[in-house]
Parts: structure tokens; sequence; C-alpha cells
């Protein structure tokens, strides 16, 4: 057969297989979806024991009866097709690295849950979560360090370091603020040269030395505040015979607003057995003759352990 007489054919064969599989698409019972909408969580803290209430929750992970619906993206309207009475529980999900591709949940937020809650088809129910963390009755999390500067800074400067961390003026307007209050000051970095000419393009900051974080796959994280216009580093410092360094994450600016962003350290410290301390690190640099000014502020180290 020709290809020309095949034409017919083929387009005649495509119509049906498309109508066929149409009809088959809409067979069968067509359910109305219940919605449950998502704006945002709020956190609250024991400031005391926690730090602040600085969070960066971007999604929402839904579970009905134990199930997993998915993952959403704040803010999120869900469609779900159970009805009736079922218990809801919202897990709040961060961006683990600030990586878009590695949503998680955060493993230290407790989830908000509600029983017995009824979903209605086309019903909009409009859910405002209000999360803490696991308390210790909870869950053996351990908040190994908080740097709020609102006290003395704890942080060191590396011996290489050009510059330190300093505390900026009461209530700056640069400053990181919360809604209650709890925070005055920030810790401030500054790269460029000076009145006297002279060159400080490079700073290093430093914690304490930590003997007994755990090992074998342990969500140990670091979370902090930044506001910056230059790119800095975070990564790990480990005795070992002598001490070696292990950058670990590159951040990128955020020169108009503060962010924040949890950075996974569990994994490096699961390979490095051996070490028989860490100490986390930030730092940064900027070209000669240029400027460059970093902010920080809310800086966790939490595991569980």
């Amino acid at each position: 057969m020709k290809i020309s007489n095949l034409l017919p054919f083929l387009v005649a064969s495509f119509v049906a297989m498309f109508s066929f599989s149409s009809c088959n698409r809409f067979e069968g019972s067509q359910e109305i979806p219940a919605y449950i909408h998502v704006d945002a969580f709020s956190l609250t803290t024991n400031y005391e024991f926690e730090g602040s209430a600085s969070h960066n929750i971007t999604d929402v992970w839904l579970y009905i009866d134990g199930n997993l619906q998915g993952c959403y993206e704040l803010p999120a309207t869900i469609p779900v097709l159970e009805r009736g009475k079922h218990d809801i529980i919202l897990y709040p999900g961060v961006k683990l690295n600030g990586i878009s591709q590695t949503r998680v949940i955060y493993p230290f937020y407790k989830p908000y849950s509600v029983e017995d809650f009824e979903l209605e088809e086309k019903r909009v129910d409009t859910m405002c979560p209000s999360i803490t963390y696991y308390s210790p009755d909870e869950s053996t999390i351990e908040f190994e360090f908080i740097e709020d500067f609102e006290r003395q800074v704890m942080l060191e400067n590396a011996a290489n370091s050009d510059t330190t961390i300093i505390r900026t003026e009461r209530d700056s307007p640069e400053n990181w603020n919360d809604e209650f209050n709890n925070s005055h000051y920030s810790g401030y970095v500054w790269l460029g040269i000076t009145d006297s000419n002279d060159t400080i393009d490079y700073f290093c900051i430093l914690s304490d030395e930590y003997h007994d974080l755990p090992d074998q796959g342990n969500s140990i994280i670091l979370e902090m505040d930044y506001k910056c216009n230059e790119i800095f580093q975070v990564g790990l410092r480990a005795k070992i015979s002598g001490e070696e360094i292990f950058p670990l994450y590159n951040v990128n600016p955020s020169p108009d607003k503060w962010n924040k962003i949890y950075l996974n350290l569990g994994p490096r410290i699961t390979d490095t057995p051996e070490a028989s301390w860490f100490k986390f690190y930030i730092s940064g640099s900027t070209d000669p003759g240029k400027e460059a000014e970093y902010y920080f502020d809310n800086i966790k180290l939490i595991y569980r352990d």
C-alpha cells in the first residue's frame, strides 16, 4: 500500500484511539475533593533554652490517617478525596542546605496534628498550624550551641582571619528583628580597605570544640539567619592527627533581606569517626578594593542524640 493511501487509515486509527482513551479517562465516579488550605506555620520557642523563633518553613507535608498525601510549597490549597472525620498531621518542611531539590521534613520541629477533623467535599478548610521544637520529654534533642549576639560573642576568629565578628549597635535598622522584640543585636563582619589603607579581605570565625557530637547518620543541623552581599562558606574543622578543614557549603548572598538556612553537618561527621573534636566555621572573602558586609544572627547547632 502506498504511503498516500495509508494516511487516511492512520489518521482514522489515531482519532479512534484518542476517543477511546478519552472516554476511559472520565469513566467511573468523579469525586469532588475537599480542600485543606495552609498559609504558613508559626513557631514558638522557649527563648532561654531554644533561642529565637526564627524559621524558614517553606513546605507542608500532609498526612491523613498516617498516610502521606504529598509535599506542598506554602501557601498551599490541597485537594483531598477523603470524607468525614480523619486524623490530620501537618509536618513543617524546609529546603535542606538551601536547595530546592532537597525538601525535607525538619526533624526538630514538632508537627501539628488534629484528630477527627471533618472533611467535606467542595469546602475549603483553612488550618493555621502553630508548632514548637520537640521538648526534652518527647525527643532527645540537644541545643549544643546558640549565638544570638544578645550577650557576649561566643564565636572566635581563626588565626589567619583579617578581622573578627562584632556586635552591631543596639536596635540598628540593619539587625535581624522579631515580633516579640527579643533581639536587639546581630553579628557583623566588614571587609574592605580601612582609612589607614589596610586591606581586610578575609574573615573566618569558629565555634568552640565539640567532642561528643553523635555520628552514624544522626541529624546535626546548623541553623542561621544571614544578610550579606558576598558569598560565604560554612564548613568543619576536625582534630584527627592534626587539624583538618572540610569546606561544606557555599551560601549565596542575600543583600536586601534576611534569609535563613538549615545546613546538614551530619554526613561529614559520620564520615570522620576518627576525629576527637569538631568546630564549625564561617568564612568569607572579597576581591581587593571591594567592600563586603555580612550580618549573622540566631546561629544554632542542634542534634538528636
